[in-house]
């Protein structure tokens, strides 16, 4: 089975709570509007309360792991994801995607739905150059087998880049596809840039 792991966290450092709801509220319902019928799609909220609005786009998680104040967002993402896979006692592939972010067509669910004999399929792009790095990666929309995340230290994350970090451990322990395009629209939390990727 495919799961779709959408993570959110309404309280954040960046930007005001009225902005964040509105942009979850657009990109999860657009996106879901997409999805095809075999991923089956989990919201994860890691600030441990109930949001209403959430609960209103499907079936959500909550965890508390924001509480933990690492040096990057990335390690406290990771723990919700681990805390999803281990209440779903989910095996297979997970597509993760951060919750600001947009599916703009359904192409990268498809391709994960056709290639699930890889391992992970990433995309290996810089998003603040804007220039492919073959050491860094979009971590906000990746797919991966479950059992190398079981695998994967999130704390390995904390000391540098989140992405660079799990960029070099897919190509070290799994048997992953490079995508040149998700067709994603990111929306990033820090300046509210749009990138399309």
């Amino acid at each position: 089975m495919i799961y779709l792991i959408i993570t959110t966290s309404i309280n954040n450092k960046y930007g005001n709570n009225r902005e964040r709801k509105e942009r979850y509220l657009y990109s999860i319902s657009e996106t879901l509007k997409l999805l095809p019928k075999e991923i089956t799609p989990i919201i994860v909220e890691n600030n441990g309360m109930d949001v209403p609005f959430l609960n209103l786009l499907g079936n959500v998680i909550y965890t508390n792991n924001n509480i933990h104040r690492f040096k990057n967002k990335g390690v406290n993402e990771m723990l919700d994801i681990k805390e999803v896979i281990q209440n779903f006692e989910m095996d297979d592939i997970i597509i993760k995607l951060t919750g600001r972010y947009r599916a703009l067509s359904p192409q990268f669910f498809n391709y994960v739905i056709k290639n699930q004999n890889y391992d992970a399929i990433v995309k290996f792009f810089n998003v603040c150059t804007m220039n492919f790095e073959p050491d860094d990666c979009v971590l906000g929309c990746y797919a991966i087998k479950v059992k190398y995340l079981k695998m994967f230290n999130a704390l390995s994350m904390e000391n540098s880049s989140p992405e660079c970090v799990f960029a070099k451990y897919v190509k070290m322990v799994c048997n992953f596809k490079e995508i040149d395009f998700l067709d994603i629209e990111c929306c990033f939390s820090d300046d509210l840039r749009i990138l399309h990727v």
